[in-house]
């Protein structure tokens, strides 16, 4: 539960903004579906007793971004978080060596004020194919998520062809996270948004793999089992797996 002083804050920010787009509450009611009486009590700081996603639609409406941030222990919680990244990344390049991809891992860039970096890029040279993917513990800010993923998809292959001479005949795009209760549950609650976005799953994810014959796009739900026996170590560097900016 948030704290009441955010509360506060986001009351205010949500009444501020309202009456800066001049809507009424009973307007701002019809255009994101919360009773006015809802709508006041979050503006007074009093929406602690409303469920999240009932204020989460209240700042949509507005064209607000509302995050809530978690911590724990004095800071240690992004040790966990990277941890899992970790494995995910493990498992991921152990499985693109297998299948002779060539592996960059945290390709980061700059071209031209945008700054970014991808978690890994493999090259397969035998069938010129490039895929870029993203590791996810937590899926969380999906606009954000496929946004970003886009103006990386929009940049990264064109400083590929010019750094490394990748110029691919395909490209595939592969978002992988663990398949907890959790992110399934976002994923279905989004439904329309993935078929569209990402229609592929674990098992296209993998064919495509073994023979990235055609565009792909693609959600891989990793199973948190088989994360659980990937060794927690770095990756192994080799001829195939490396680091670059």
């Amino acid at each position: 539960m948030l704290r009441r002083v955010d509360l506060c804050r986001i009351g205010r920010i949500f009444r501020t903004v309202r009456k800066h787009l001049r809507l009424t509450q009973h307007e701002l009611s019809a255009r994101c579906g919360i009773s006015q009486p809802r709508i006041s009590r979050a503006e007074r700081g009093l929406a602690d007793t409303m469920p999240v996603a009932d204020v989460e639609r209240i700042a949509r409406a507005l064209d607000i971004r509302l995050t809530i941030d978690a911590w724990w222990r004095g800071g240690n919680l992004h040790r966990l978080l990277d941890s899992a990244h970790a494995r995910i990344v493990e498992y991921v390049v152990g499985r693109l060596r297998v299948l002779g991809w060539e592996i960059v891992v945290e390709y980061t860039f700059n071209h031209f004020g945008e700054r970014g970096s991808v978690d890994i890029v493999a090259w397969h040279p035998g069938r010129r194919a490039l895929l870029l993917i993203e590791v996810k513990s937590r899926l969380l800010d999906l606009q954000e998520m496929l946004s970003t993923f886009a103006r990386k998809l929009r940049i990264v292959p064109p400083l590929l062809a010019e750094q490394n001479g990748w110029r691919p005949t395909v490209i595939g795009r592969l978002i992988v996270a663990p398949g907890t209760t959790a992110n399934r549950s976002v994923v279905a609650a989004h439904a329309n948004t993935f078929e569209v976005s990402y229609p592929g799953r674990a098992r296209d994810a993998q064919a495509w793999l073994r023979n990235p014959a055609e565009p792909l796009a693609a959600l891989w739900f990793v199973a948190p089992s088989t994360l659980a026996e990937v060794a927690s170590t770095p990756v192994r560097r080799g001829s195939s797996v490396r680091r670059a900016v």
